[in-house]
């Protein structure tokens, strides 16, 4: 039988899914302060949304490498494959679904962060075997630079519709709700 999720996954994929959505208030939390700016959301935008996913996913990452000390190649190859395709996943549902419906729902939004989590941590755990004679530095550069354009991006957003919050009329909803 396929096994889809690997049971030592599980925790740190439910723990990553509690840390992302305690994340998205973490900006207005802390009376907007600029280092919470950093890795958490700022606005509607689905970029700054996808934070939630990856900051959790890094820390988790991080803290699920020292207690059960993996290879740290296929343990942060594997997570940073998975969190991408967990981003990309995020991305392509979002727009998916507001194009077909015309609207966001709140419902929906919080469905397709899971969506995502999950899909993230299923694939990194089919994944982990494949990392574990990959450069090392590459690894850790990709972690880097994705990190780094969330942080650029937040204080300089380029002038792209994945970085608008949602036009007005696209404004999140519960379905049967009129905004």
């Amino acid at each position: 039988m396929l096994q889809i999720c690997r049971r030592r996954d599980f925790p740190y994929m439910l723990s990553a899914a509690l840390l992302g959505s305690a994340l998205h208030f973490l900006y207005d939390f802390s009376g907007e302060n600029p280092f919470a700016a950093l890795i958490s959301p700022v606005n509607e935008s689905v970029w700054e949304h996808l934070k939630l996913l990856f900051f959790p996913s890094l820390l988790l990452t991080t803290v699920e490498f020292f207690i059960r000390r993996p290879d740290p190649r296929a343990l942060f190859g594997a997570r940073l494959t998975g969190v991408t395709a967990g981003m990309v996943i995020i991305v392509s549902l979002y727009y998916l679904y507001t194009f077909i419906l015309g609207r966001g729902f709140l419902a929906a939004d919080i469905l397709i962060f899971l969506t995502g989590t999950c899909f993230s941590y299923v694939i990194s755990g089919h994944l982990l075997r494949s990392f574990r004679h990959a450069d090392p530095m590459l690894i850790f550069l990709g972690w880097l630079l994705i990190a780094l354009l969330f942080f650029s991006f937040t204080c300089f957003p380029p002038d792209l519709f994945l970085f608008y919050p949602p036009p007005h009329g696209m404004e999140q909803s519960l379905p049967g709700q009129m905004n």
